[in-house]
């Protein structure tokens, strides 16, 4: 984590981002806001909450990777920079790997933090509409983004064996501002859980009758493991 001269924020998304926000101009001054990239993001967010990414072992998901930020080891956030493209449709996978934290009570607030420039909201790429109060039952994430999870499965040597029965993206709001003479948007919005039992989670390989890359958990490929 880079050294610190601020005193750490803890609190919400947007305290966190109007602390960082004037740090990460610096940087799109000196590397111009077109070559930004969710480092820079998460660089300047960890200086002003005073923490950086951790592991945070779920039993659900075997070997997922660390949460880009955790505060206190209670409060994680999952963050997505994205100039153009298919960038934001990550934000699927971090709802998703922030309920499963949740429903195992590993953390206790979990949030998203998105940003990419204004027009690109705008426009119908992946994953734009991804921070709006919305909840999901049983597969409807994965049905969404179908083709994101079978091209993680693929890419991400973890995948969850089971996922919350219903959850929901809460709260969303937004700052907009200027990084260099690029308008961008930051969104943000929290995750929580509100039916913590668990169904098993088939990858969506497994529905087109493929094969998933076999996990040690996994060795036949089947996706997840059997309800």
């Amino acid at each position: 984590m880079s050294s610190n001269t601020l005193s750490p924020v803890v609190g919400s998304p947007r305290e966190l981002l109007e602390a960082a926000l004037p740090l990460l101009e610096r940087v799109a001054e000196d590397k111009r806001a077109t070559a930004l990239e969710e480092h820079d993001l998460q660089e300047a967010l960890e200086q002003a909450a005073g923490a950086g990414s951790e592991v945070i072992a779920l039993k659900h998901w075997p070997e997922i990777g660390p949460f880009d930020i955790v505060i206190d080891d209670r409060i994680a956030i999952e963050l997505q920079f994205c100039q153009s493209g298919d960038g934001l449709a990550g934000i699927s996978w971090d709802i998703a790997k922030l309920a499963t934290a949740r429903a195992e009570r590993k953390i206790e607030d979990g949030w998203i933090i998105a940003a990419a420039p204004s027009w690109h909201w705008q426009s119908r790429r992946p994953g734009v509409e991804l921070i709006r109060e919305h909840k999901y039952v049983g597969d409807e994430l994965v049905e969404d983004y179908e083709g994101s999870w079978r091209l993680w499965c693929n890419e991400i040597t973890t995948r969850p064996t089971h996922l919350p029965q219903t959850f929901a993206v809460t709260d969303p709001d937004s700052i907009a501002t200027r990084l260099g003479r690029v308008p961008f948007v930051f969104r943000f919005a929290r995750v929580e859980v509100l039916k913590p039992t668990w169904h098993a989670y088939l990858c969506p390989h497994r529905w087109r009758d493929r094969m998933c890359l076999p996990r040690p958990w996994d060795p036949d490929g089947s996706g997840g493991v059997k309800p």
